[in-house]
């Protein structure tokens, strides 16, 4: 198995050497270009120097052939460039270097160019046998505004090629010595990584196996991405230590409180079948019966509807709709619970608030909270529930005046199975409802919180989209 190092050293090794390659072909394109640039600037510059000087006084005369070749020689030489004048026909009547010898077909473009009253500007391969690439100039020799002659400078790229040679060396000895500074900051990088993944790698065995007690020290002078690794691992263990201890309490609370309907039920059924139970009653322990089952099937549609959440197996259907409508309509449900325990209500809802999300769904919210506010209350309190709008938002609020939540277990509540009273019944549900209500804002990408004091009540918001 090959190792974290080495990895890291052939990424960072190929990730530099490809960088270097592109950055050197582009560089030498951009050097090359801009040096080509800058010699054929300097070669019309001088072009239209000798055009309108030596060239125009040896056609009108005022210069004699000699003195003509002396002096283009001594500027092919200043200017590393062979100097030919050619006529109409393309034929070279005076050439600086004879070593020098474009082919007719070229020769001939490039007359025509120049003939047409227009500077030329190409780059040809010249030579019989070894060709090398030359950058020509060609500029129109003009008297009474016709073009009496044309003049060509010719000079090769063979030196901006060796300058271009010379840069790559430079950039290619600084890719080594790159690679080379890489190799150890790699190792001295991936000691410090390898040694707390190891120890992620063997406490995520430990907790394969069961033990989610795992925790990895974090250095306190450290704040990278490792670090975040790792206080994430041991967050992961605390919260699975937490789902662990909640299900075997989930399981323990479920298997006791479906025993229970379960075995009246069958006490129940094995009476009315064996006679035991007279028939003048039967009905009355049938009815029983009903209620228990009712309740077995209020716990399995809470387990299947939070699942269906959690899987993302419920579409959201939405539509606009008074939000006051709603509250109204669950709280019609409570009204027997609301008179038994003498709770006075206060609604303080916009009447006409239209919001906009899956009406069913924020039904269940709503029914949800209402009837833990109502479980939760004393005998003779009182629940708010009032809307305000900000930020472009509805924000919802259920208050009661019930026992509280404690601030220690106020994160807890949102979690699957809990119950702040664990001697709680069946009857007061198995710790779902909190749960499928955080799922249910979450679908919405909305949010939810509490806030509560211990002995005085809880209040819960939730925000919904305005239409």
């Amino acid at each position: 198995m090959k190792s974290i190092y080495f990895k890291f050293v052939i990424i960072y090794a190929i990730i530099i050497a490809v960088g270097f390659l592109i950055f050197g072909t582009v560089l030498n394109n951009l050097t090359e270009n801009y040096f080509i640039s800058q010699k054929q600037t300097q070669l019309v510059r001088e072009a239209e120097k000798i055009a309108t000087g030596l060239a125009l006084w040896y056609i009108t005369g005022f210069l004699e052939q000699d003195r003509l070749r002396f002096e283009i020689r001594f500027l092919r030489d200043y200017l590393n460039a062979s100097i030919l004048l050619i006529n109409k026909n393309a034929n070279v009547i005076l050439n600086s270097d004879e070593q020098v010898y474009i082919d007719d077909l070229n020769l001939r473009k490039i007359r025509d160019k120049v003939f047409g009253g227009e500077i030329a500007v190409k780059k040809l391969l010249i030579g019989d046998i070894i060709k090398r690439e030359y950058l020509v100039i060609g500029y129109p020799v003009v008297i009474n505004n016709h073009v009496v002659s044309g003049l060509l400078l010719i000079t090769s790229t063979d030196e901006i090629r060796q300058t271009l040679k010379m840069y790559n060396r430079i950039i290619w000895l600084i890719t080594l010595f790159e690679v080379l500074v890489v190799l150890i900051i790699t190792y001295a990088l991936t000691q410090r990584i390898i040694t707390p993944i190891k120890k992620l790698a063997q406490a995520s065995r430990k907790i394969a196996e069961g033990d989610f007690s795992q925790k990895i020290p974090i250095s306190n002078n450290s704040d990278d991405e490792i670090s975040e690794l790792v206080s994430s691992f041991n967050y992961m263990t605390e919260k699975l230590e937490n789902l662990e201890t909640m299900r075997k309490s989930f399981i323990s609370n479920v298997s006791h409180e479906l025993r229970s309907p379960l075995t009246s039920i069958r006490g129940f059924v094995e009476g009315i079948l064996d006679k035991t139970i007279p028939d003048e009653k039967r009905d009355f322990y049938l009815t029983l019966v009903k209620e228990e089952v009712i309740k077995l099937n209020n716990l399995i549609n809470q387990l299947l509807e939070l699942s269906r959440l959690e899987w993302g197996k419920i579409n959201l259907n939405l539509s606009e709709f008074k939000i006051y409508s709603v509250i109204a309509e669950e709280l019609i449900k409570f009204e027997k619970r609301i008179e038994e325990k003498n709770i006075d209500i206060d609604v303080q809802v916009d009447e006409e608030l239209v919001v906009k999300a899956d009406r069913d769904l924020i039904s269940r919210v709503i029914h949800n909270l209402l009837d833990n506010a109502i479980k939760y209350n004393k005998v003779g309190g009182k629940i708010y529930i009032y809307s305000e709008v900000a930020n472009g938002k509805a924000y919802i609020t259920i208050q009661d005046t019930g026992v509280g939540i404690p601030e220690k277990l106020q994160k807890l509540i949102w979690e699957r199975f809990y119950k702040v009273d664990e001697s709680r019944s069946l009857e007061n549900g198995v710790g779902l409802g909190l749960s499928i209500v955080k799922e249910i804002i979450k679908l919405h990408k909305q949010n939810i919180w509490v806030e509560s004091e211990e002995g005085i009540g809880s209040k819960f918001i939730f925000t919904l989209d305005l239409k």
